[in-house]
């Protein structure tokens, strides 16, 4: 498929014809703020002129600076031509399609202009309007009577594949347009809400007296090493010829015996499998604090106010907080629990015999392959944040209408300070 070329204006026959061709191969999707198809009109009729007249109206209500992506700002619109087609219309007088068309633009009203491409072996010739650039200083120009489809006193507007009338903040747009030679001036309001909080950990009372008492635990488990584990166990079986009471208790012994299973593992084994845990669970705990404590505040918004009557598009707001201060992922604090429960490692099982299972288990491991979960979108956080030394925040704001506000999602992340004498941010 050939490449609709938008660098220049079509504003002669032979830079017409190229566009014309172009354009009957994409079709309609060529459409766009800049440019609009009409694969016929009846030119001799009022109703049709009128539909001419409306995108004259709407292209030169475009603002400036969207207009000057395309065309050199001019907007273009093409008459007799439709996918895999070019069939022209009947040629007109340009005096007879002017006089109906400035009934609508007024006399001050948008400049335009028109070229004929002729269409092989026709007679006919496809209509090419050019509507001027917009620019600063341009108040809206209004429609200047009524018809069909036109208002007298509307304003209509060019938007993407389509000319409609204007909505409230498109007319101030256009307002602001027209005070001559005053630029566009950005005046927004940033708000930070939350909590930015001082967190210490003390590692003492809880990660070192955590793993002492756990050591401790399993250490007071091991026999001394002067026992003989195995004498702990029955070593022989009862007389058959033992009788009443007696003979009952040892034969619940003998049975509970032959239940357990002896401890298999080495001392030194046992040992080591202690100093490994502890090793796996201070590198988890490192990765832990961050969602621990980020499960325990209160996350923070940002809000940009937009205070002018203008409208922007693809706001984009950076928002730098010096000092010593990190951001963190908020985390749900039942949720986090869980995942941390289910990330630290277990202590391995105390010295001891454990109990036989008779029962067999089956083993699932190739049932994950016959999972498969549901697919779900992925929605990108609304605020971007990079620590080092200070946060730095990047919010893609898109569009913010007159006096308009917008807030980022909530639950996102959380700010933390780590000195305490910090008394602003």
């Amino acid at each position: 498929m050939a490449e609709l070329d938008i660098s220049r204006a079509p504003r002669g026959v032979l830079a017409a014809q190229q566009l014309v061709a172009v354009v009957a191969e994409i079709g309609d999707l060529a459409e766009r703020h800049y440019l609009e198809l009409k694969s016929t009109l009846d030119l001799s009729t009022k109703k049709d002129k009128e539909k001419i007249a409306k995108f004259i109206l709407g292209a030169a209500n475009r603002m400036p600076d969207i207009a000057s992506t395309a065309f050199e700002g001019y907007g273009v619109m093409l008459i007799g031509v439709a996918k895999g087609a070019i069939v022209g219309i009947p040629p007109v007088e340009m005096m007879d399609i002017s006089k109906v068309i400035q009934q609508y633009v007024g006399a001050a009203g948008p400049r335009w202009d028109i070229v004929w491409v002729p269409v092989k072996e026709s007679t006919n010739q496809v209509l090419v309007i050019l509507v001027d650039p917009p620019k600063v200083g341009q108040g809206p120009f209004a429609c200047r009577a009524s018809g069909e489809s036109l208002t007298d006193g509307r304003i209509y507007i060019r938007v993407e594949g389509e000319t409609r009338e204007a909505k409230s903040e498109e007319v101030d747009l256009l307002g602001q347009r027209g005070r001559t030679g005053t630029p566009l001036v950005a005046d927004f309001g940033v708000e930070v809400f939350g909590e930015v909080a001082p967190v210490e950990i003390d590692r003492d009372k809880t990660v070192e007296e955590y793993i002492s008492l756990i050591r401790q635990t399993l250490e007071r488990a091991l026999p001394n090493e002067s026992s003989n584990s195995s004498s702990a166990g029955i070593s022989a079986v009862p007389s058959i010829r033992t009788h009443g009471i007696q003979a009952f208790l040892d034969s619940a012994q003998v049975m509970a015996s032959s239940l357990n299973e002896s401890e298999k593992r080495t001392r030194g084994e046992y040992l080591h499998s202690i100093d490994a845990w502890e090793e796996r669970f201070r590198q988890a705990w490192d990765e832990a604090v961050p969602k621990i404590t980020g499960s325990q505040l209160r996350p923070a918004i940002v809000r940009v106010t937009n205070r002018t009557a203008a409208f922007f598009r693809d706001v984009e707001v950076k928002l730098h907080l010096e000092g010593d201060i990190v951001a963190l992922d908020y985390g749900d604090p039942e949720y986090t629990q869980d995942s941390i429960d289910r990330e630290l490692p277990r202590p391995p099982r105390e010295w001891g015999p454990t109990q036989k299972s008779f029962l067999t288990v089956p083993t699932y491991a190739n049932m994950a392959n016959l999972y498969q979960p549901l697919s779900r979108s992925y929605i990108p956080p609304s605020i971007r944040y990079k620590n080092g030394g200070s946060v730095s925040l990047g919010l893609s704001v898109g569009e913010l209408r007159p006096r308009g506000t917008y807030e980022s999602e909530e639950d996102e992340l959380i700010f933390v300070v780590r000195d305490r004498s910090m008394t602003a941010v």
